[in-house]
Formats: structure tokens, C-alpha cells, sequence
């Protein structure tokens, strides 16, 4: 016994559509989540690693510190968040 429905053509085109954007979107994500980092102290490692952490650098995440002045206001910030 087969169970039709009729659809409209632009329903399955929006279908379509829709799930084209879902399938890029989850190969962007998987990409994203299975990024692996190469065996630890290798040479692609090592491009990994300054890689990455240039990125870091550049998005702010690390604290410049040129003087003793600086490391100790850092250190008693670290105190005061605790």
C-alpha cells in the first residue's frame, strides 16, 4: 500500500536549498572539530604549533609583559581574580 502526498515544486526546491546549506555548514563544522594536531615535537607539529599560536597572539589572548613593573601588576591581577 503505497501512501502518496502531493507537494509543490517550490517546497521541494526550499528543501532542497535548505539542506544543501545544512550539509556545508557540517562539513565546515566537522572540519573545524577534527582538526587534529600532528604527532607531538614533529616538524608538521612544530608548523602546527607557531601556527596556531601566532593566531592567538594576534586575536589578543596573551599578555605582553617588557618589565618587571609589568610582571608584578600582572601577577597581582591574577590575585585579584581568584
Amino acid at each position: 500500500m503505497a501512501q502518496t502526498v502531493a507537494v509543490d515544486i517550490k517546497t521541494i526546491n526550499d528543501i532542497e536549498k535548505r539542506l544543501d546549506k545544512m550539509a556545508k555548514e557540517i562539513k565546515f563544522l566537522k572540519e573545524k572539530l577534527l582538526e587534529t594536531e600532528p604527532p607531538y615535537g614533529s616538524d608538521k607539529w612544530w608548523e602546527w604549533s607557531d601556527k596556531k599560536a601566532l593566531e592567538e597572539i594576534r586575536a589578543g589572548k596573551y599578555t605582553e609583559i617588557r618589565n618587571e613593573t609589568e610582571l608584578k601588576e600582572f601577577l597581582d591581577s591574577l590575585k585579584n581574580e581568584a
